[in-house]
């Protein structure tokens, strides 16, 4: 009875193993996407820059992932998700710098 338990465990304990962080990330167009964004002044929080990259694996998914990070971050410090982009994530051109898309928005209040 004892070494059933311990096998059990030994089982369970494996199973485990094969999660991984990346299971939790979100992915965009089937791809993975690096993003953040960040205010541009800390006093007024409103203000932020997006990026989401690399741009090379997929444009349409880093689109999305920067449109991710610019929601999450609006909801984050003013519970809301309505942004005001500078460029609209679905615009034909878009800024890119060290294959990063870079967007400003600002929190719609």
């Amino acid at each position: 009875m004892r070494a059933t338990i311990v096998i059990l465990l030994a089982t369970m304990a494996l199973t485990a193993c094969g999660k991984t962080y990346t299971d939790k990330r979100i992915r965009f167009d089937g791809e993975i996407f690096r993003g953040s964004a960040k205010a541009v002044d800390k006093k007024d929080r409103r203000a932020f820059v997006a990026t989401a990259g690399p741009v090379s694996k997929s444009l349409e998914g880093a689109r999305e992932a920067v449109r991710y990070e610019g929601t999450k971050y609006c909801i984050k410090w003013f519970g809301i998700s309505d942004i005001n982009w500078e460029i609209d994530p679905q615009a034909e051109t878009l800024p890119i710098d060290k294959d990063k898309i870079v967007l400003n928005g600002t929190c719609a209040e």
